[in-house]
């Protein structure tokens, strides 16, 4: 999956997070799950770019490897 469709995929969950934390009282249960779902969407976010560095470095490899 690219970046770009990663991004359009979890657009609605953050669109959601931001009303639910802007619009509701501080320490409210919104505000507690938009946060919860702040840490896991970048969560998602580091083992994507993770895997995507790894795959990266592989495809470098090969093309090293083919030169």
């Amino acid at each position: 999956m690219s970046i770009d469709a990663r991004c359009q995929e979890q657009r609605s969950a953050a669109d959601r997070m931001f009303m639910d934390f802007k619009y509701t009282r501080p320490g409210s249960k919104e505000q507690l799950q938009a946060l919860a779902t702040l840490s896991f969407l970048i969560g998602m976010w580091a083992d994507f770019l993770t895997a995507e560095e790894k795959r990266m470095d592989q495809v470098l490899a090969l093309k090293a490897g083919n030169s």
